[in-house]
């Protein structure tokens, strides 16, 4: 009798579980997955309120399916936003998950960048089962921003959802005619098939104003991106180029072939780390950190071959513990790794370009004493063994930084010049004889790096702004280099000595008219400010491009990360 019990209890819990398992008794496996979607942050100068909503609705309406994936309600969603405050990115993507107790946040950004717009999403699990499901894709207008979208929901449901046919790896949707072709997609990783980021040149209408042309000579803007300071017949497709965001702020560029396989390298400085890139098939692919940082500040890098071994060096300007010295250091490529050639040294460091001796390295030294960034001498420097040394002096203290100064044959007049920013971001040119011959009426640059000087004022802090960068490129081949700088709209107009704040900005080409420098064409203006910019051929396509580095969030608030991408725009034809 007692084992007959015995059986009839095993026999009710037996069927007790596989009613929990098969007859809906419980929801472990039944509950639909929960979805958390953000407002998408808007970059642009017009409102985007009724895109912002509208991108909110479609991911909604896309991704929700009765009894397998519920969307949370957008006003819980938005009352948890504002709980966490003070983050960014990912990470308040995933406090949001956390506190709606949502299983997966998808969230993004959209960049209107003149007549372009830029889509950067992504889909994260709060639960860290899987990697996030990235998104990037440019448009030609506002047209083509909800069939991307629309994308991105597709591309979900198929590799987080299971519904619908995922695409092949490296097999891309045939493109719709009069639309961009569809994102193209990455070989599958072993959890999901993440997209492609595809990194498209896209192309703009061309503007005209009406200015006079240099030396009586009409010219055309080297891409239909640009604005031409006077009318151009005709229009080309080359294009312009956006990475991904970074969440960093980058402060230095330099292209070069420092490895030594035969292919130019991108370096990307940030304010803790020298990281190395190069572009294969448009996407940018990182070949390296190094050279990475706790305590100090990295704020500019060039790259050259000034030791002769064949071997372009980095050099790195970097600023010590609270930046109050300079502590720049050296790298070169020894066949296998970057090793640290010299170190500790408080000289800023520039490379120019010369028509007769190439590549010279130039150097100002920095003191902690020094009551001005602009107090230093300008020198050449030159390799002894294994230190770097000043030689001749090529202009006196007092007058420019080093950061904000180019040097070359700038007035045709067949004698080096130099050009550089006054410390209230005015251009001046400078003779030969060390005389100003000229100086911007407005003002121009601007940068967010600074260095700490000494107090004058006990508890006020005392902090000098550096100039940006200033380049010279021969972009028309005409044998007389164009003077490239950055114009930005800045909030408080330099007038606050602590405080700079960037709303937007442009590169702008400008040429020796034998009365001043003028300008010839600009790019279009962009959300953020362009901490540096450099020309040449940094996707080894046999054509020179200008790559610029936009810093569209500082990142100054505490636990929000800044945000920096690249711009690189085709400059001449073939």
């Amino acid at each position: 009798m007692k084992k007959c019990s015995n059986n009839l209890t095993r026999n009710a819990l037996f069927v007790a579980l596989m009613l929990t398992l098969f007859g809906g008794a419980s929801p472990v496996f039944a509950a639909p997955f929960r979805v958390a979607v953000l407002p998408f942050e808007m970059n642009a100068e017009k409102d985007m309120t009724f895109l912002q909503e509208g991108i909110l609705d479609m991911l909604s309406s896309r991704l929700a399916r009765r009894n397998e994936v519920e969307v949370i309600d957008e006003n819980e969603t938005k009352a948890a936003l504002a709980s966490v405050e003070g983050f960014d990115g990912e990470s308040r993507a995933l406090l949001v998950g956390g506190k709606l107790q949502a299983d997966y946040v998808l969230f993004g950004s959209l960049t209107v960048f003149g007549e372009s717009v830029s889509i950067d999403a992504k889909m994260v699990d709060v639960g860290g089962r899987r990697d996030p499901l990235p998104f990037f894709a440019q448009t030609r207008g506002m047209g083509e921003v909800i069939p991307q979208i629309n994308q991105f929901a597709t591309n979900i449901n198929a590799t987080v959802f299971g519904r619908g046919v995922v695409r092949r790896p490296g097999v891309a949707p045939a493109p719709q005619t009069g639309s961009l072709p569809a994102t193209q997609v990455q070989p599958a990783l072993p959890v999901y098939d993440p997209r492609m980021h595809p990194e498209k040149l896209l192309q703009s209408d061309s503007q005209a104003e009406n200015r006079v042309p240099v030396d009586g000579r009409p010219y055309r803007a080297p891409n239909p991106a640009f604005v031409a300071t006077a009318p151009a017949a005709g229009t080309d497709s080359r294009t312009f180029w956006k990475s991904r965001n970074f969440k960093t702020l980058i402060t230095g560029l330099a292209v070069a072939d420092v490895n030594n396989d035969g292919q130019r390298e991108i370096i990307v400085v940030s304010k803790k780390l020298v990281s190395i890139y190069q572009v294969q098939n448009k996407r940018l692919v990182k070949f390296g950190e190094i050279a990475k940082t706790r305590n100090n500040t990295h704020i500019s890098v060039d790259a050259a071959d000034i030791n002769g071994n064949g071997t372009p060096e980095i050099f790195v300007t970097s600023l010590g513990p609270n930046r109050a010295t300079v502590a720049s250091f050296v790298l070169e490529y020894t066949g296998s790794d970057y090793k640290v050639i010299s170190k500790g040294n408080n000289w800023y460091y520039r490379v120019v370009q010369t028509n007769d001796r190439g590549a010279v390295l130039l150097g100002q030294r920095q003191r902690m004493a020094d009551e001005s960034i602009f107090h230093g001498a300008i020198q050449e420097m030159s390799w002894q063994g294994d230190r770097l040394v000043p030689g001749r002096r090529l202009f006196k203290g007092g007058k420019a930084n080093l950061m904000g100064l180019a040097y070359g044959d700038i007035i045709h007049s067949g004698q080096g010049t130099i050009v550089a920013y006054s410390d209230w971001d005015r251009i001046r040119v400078y003779g030969a004889g060390g005389e100003m011959i000229w100086e911007d009426g407005e003002r121009s640059g601007g940068n967010a790096s600074y260095f700490t000087l000494p107090k004058v004022e006990p508890g006020h802090e005392n902090i000098q702004f550096f100039p940006l960068r200033i380049r010279t490129a021969d972009i028309d081949r005409d044998g007389k280099p164009e003077i490239l700088v950055a114009r930005h709209a800045e909030l408080a107009k330099s007038m606050l000595k602590n405080f700079r704040s960037f709303s937007k900005g442009q590169i702008e080409s400008m040429a020796w008219d034998h009365l001043g420098l003028i300008p010839q064409w600009k790019t279009q203006t962009f959300g953020g400010r362009a901490s540096d910019f450099v020309v040449g051929d940094f996707d080894n396509d046999g054509l020179d491009e200008l790559i610029i580095a936009v810093v569209s969030k500082e990142g100054a608030v505490a636990f929000k990360d800044a945000v920096s991408s690249l711009i690189a725009f085709d400059l001449n034809k073939p």
